[in-house]
């Protein structure tokens, strides 16, 4: 991987952080549909829970084409349904967020409905709020280019 790349990923991961407000966009017949939700990141992948009877959760299953954003911030990606939250499929994926939020998925133990999404990214672009430097990353071909906003 080469130093640009790294640099991207690295000042990308640091923008993102855990735990953030993002606005996810799915598509069904009628069009496009976005909503909040609560985004966690693992691997370079990026993860939400939500109700398996959920608008979401059936777009996702006909058509996994997503896409996030929040303030200076594009991703598209892949959305991938997974099981249950705490589940022992997920026991990685879980104990790497709760090693920083311990507890957060606690309220997940009852219900049974819940699931984990996931979002294999394939394009992001992003800029710094406070200083305008950021990166347009392909992920497919594993290339960034930086780009500079005045801000």
């Amino acid at each position: 991987m080469d130093k640009i790349i790294e640099k991207a990923l690295e000042g990308f991961e640091k923008e993102i952080g855990q735990d953030k407000l993002m606005v996810l966009a799915t598509r069904n017949k009628e069009g496009v549909s976005a909503r909040t939700v609560n985004i966690y990141t693992y691997e370079g992948c990026f993860y939400f829970v939500t109700e398996a009877d959920s608008n979401k959760y059936e777009q996702i299953s006909k058509n996994n084409s997503v896409a996030l954003s929040i303030d200076a911030i594009q991703i598209r990606g892949i959305g991938t349904l997974l099981s249950h939250p705490l589940s022992d499929s997920n026991e990685q994926i879980i104990g790497y967020v709760q090693s920083g939020l311990p507890h957060h998925f606690d309220r997940y133990k009852g219900d049974p409905a819940m699931r984990l999404i996931k979002i294999t990214p394939s394009y992001a672009s992003f800029l710094s709020m406070e200083t305008g430097n950021g990166y347009v990353i392909d992920y497919k071909n594993q290339t960034a280019m930086p780009i500079e906003h005045k801000m």
